[in-house]
């Protein structure tokens, strides 16, 4: 058994970045201009929570309000005591299991966790971050780490909008899969539309595999 979400709200967001706030300087906040400059919209708690992660139900719906959540599993967040990265990937997993059909595939991939540590780290097996690692890739080449991040997450990006392009065209044909949708307020669009609009951009982030 699960909490069920019942309404889904629209897509404000491509990913909510979790980190640590000692990762802030080197690693998040570059990571987020990269993803930005590349058309990404990223959900930043300084940038876009203008009361900060006080409050638990605006970093509940922040969540809500983005297609995925990306995780900075880094040194820190395995040495920390705090809990706010542990609480973000709560949510996101609860938004995992509400965006899986019963008996059937995943509808979206909502979480996507990104090591900065070694495999065999030992801290890992005694975290919460153990049970996400067959989600993520590690971070093992010489790639710096902003750059080896956001490729690795233009890549999800890229794999999820290309799901949702199969969902649409199996939605137009599939009525009982598309009722199965219609039980959900915003389950549709959340499934078979790659919301939120990207932001312009020379190069664009993605292309739609339906156009040609």
């Amino acid at each position: 058994m699960f909490w069920t979400i019942r309404f889904f709200s629209r897509c404000t967001y491509h990913v909510f970045l979790s980190h640590c706030a000692e990762d802030r300087e080197a690693l998040a906040f570059p990571l987020y201009e990269e993803l930005r400059r590349q058309g990404v919209r990223v959900w930043l708690d300084r940038h876009d929570d203008p009361y900060g992660r006080g409050s638990r139900a605006a970093l509940r719906d922040a969540i809500l309000t983005c297609r995925h959540a990306v995780f900075l599993a880094t040194d820190t967040i395995l040495a920390t005591s705090r809990g706010w990265c542990v609480q973000e990937l709560a949510w996101a997993e609860l938004l995992q299991d509400n965006l899986l059909e019963a008996g059937g595939p995943t509808l979206v991939n909502v979480t996507l966790p990104l090591y900065l540590v070694p495999p065999s780290d030992p801290r890992l097996v005694r975290s919460v971050w153990n049970s996400s690692r067959d989600r993520g890739p590690f971070h093992t080449s010489g790639t710096p780490p902003v750059e080896w991040a956001a490729e690795q997450v233009m890549a999800f990006l890229k794999r999820e909008e290309e799901l949702v392009y199969e969902y649409k065209r199996f939605a137009r044909a599939d009525k009982a899969f598309r009722d199965q949708l219609r039980l959900r307020t915003g389950l549709p669009d959340r499934v078979t539309k790659f919301d939120p609009s990207r932001i312009p951009t020379q190069s664009p982030m993605l292309g739609d595999p339906s156009s040609g």
